[in-house]
């Protein structure tokens, strides 16, 4: 169900504003097993009749709606996988790049004992915790934001969001995101598995 103001409704197209006692709603509740009652008001409102429209029944008219607005859920979707790849690429470009500059170091802990596996291990988990930082302040925010909206949103309008409230994207967003960082970090961790120890500690004239 949802809820908004009696003055926004007047405001729309086809209501008087001026009408301030002017109701643009009513809510009817059907006795169970009264399907042939809401037969006959969708006929007589929504089939013969032009002034009144009657939502009947429920299921399909709310999910009529919903398909109407189901566009926006998904181009809302494919910017959050738009600004996923982007992030990911972010952090693929950083941490190559950053490899020439390690050489040297890379080199040395070569030098000092370090397996391949075991520099290519820590590139790897680097790139990950990059990620896993990045969700970390994504959700500050997310927590600083939606309250303030559902504050305002609950103030406004009387709708009470639960921006808290569990849904499994809550576990497998975070999850899949750094896994993809770890995913990108393959590439640089390869370019440091490959460094060649004597050609980088040899000293630079």
């Amino acid at each position: 169900m949802i809820w908004i103001p009696l003055a926004g409704i007047q405001h729309m197209s086809g209501h008087d504003p001026k009408a301030a006692t002017d109701v643009s709603a009513v809510l009817v509740r059907l006795k169970a097993g009264s399907a042939i009652a809401g037969f006959q008001m969708d006929m007589m409102y929504n089939k013969q009749g032009n002034r009144l429209t009657f939502a009947w029944p429920i299921g399909t008219v709310m999910a009529e709606l919903f398909d109407k607005i189901g566009w926006f859920d998904k181009v809302l979707t494919l910017i959050s996988y738009l600004v996923a790849l982007v992030a990911a690429g972010s952090i693929l470009a950083s941490i190559y790049n950053s490899m020439n500059e390690r050489r040297r170091e890379l080199a040395i802990l070569r030098a000092l004992g370090a397996r391949r596996t075991t520099v290519f291990s820590a590139i790897i988990m680097e790139s990950a915790a990059i990620a896993a930082l990045g969700m970390l302040v994504a959700f500050i925010i997310y927590a600083v934001l939606m309250t303030v909206v559902a504050g305002i949103i609950r103030a406004q309008t009387g709708v009470v969001l639960e921006p808290f409230a569990f849904n499994p994207v809550m576990l497998w967003a975070p999850a899949g995101f750094i896994l993809l960082g770890a995913f990108v970090g393959i590439v640089p961790a390869l370019k440091a598995y490959r460094t060649d120890v004597a050609e980088n500690l040899t000293p630079h004239s």
